[in-house]
Order: structure tokens, then sequence, then C-alpha cells
């Protein structure tokens, strides 16, 4: 379950980032909504760092270590 969070976030931000493109391409000099998109892709990426500590410190994700 808080691997599908984790996925579910990171094409969240996969998703405003393409969004941001396509506004950044198509919106007209005035329009924010490109500054929009940026402003939730930097705090979903934020929310993701987070939620991927807690799993990491809660034992729910464990890193790989080298060999």
């Amino acid at each position: 379950m808080f691997k599908l969070v984790v996925v579910l976030v990171f094409f969240g931000v996969v998703g405003v980032l393409f969004s941001g493109l396509y506004f950044l391409i198509k919106d007209p000099s005035e329009s924010k909504r490109t500054a929009n998109a940026l402003a939730w892709r930097v705090g979903l990426a934020a929310l993701l760092i987070a939620i991927v500590a807690i799993g990491v410190l809660t034992g729910q994700i464990e890193p790989r270590t080298a060999p």
C-alpha cells in the first residue's frame, strides 16, 4: 500500500510537469498557469521526498545495499 502511494505521487509529479510544459507552449504570456504548475510540481516533489524518507525510517521501504 505504501509503495502504491509513492507511485501515485510520482505520477502526479510527472503529470503536473507535462501540464506545465503544455501551458508554457500554448498559453499567452500573461497567464500564470505555468507558474502554478511549477508550484504544484515543487510541492508534490517535496511531498514525495518526505513520503520516501518516512518509508525508509519506518522500515516500509528498504534501501538497497551494495554487494
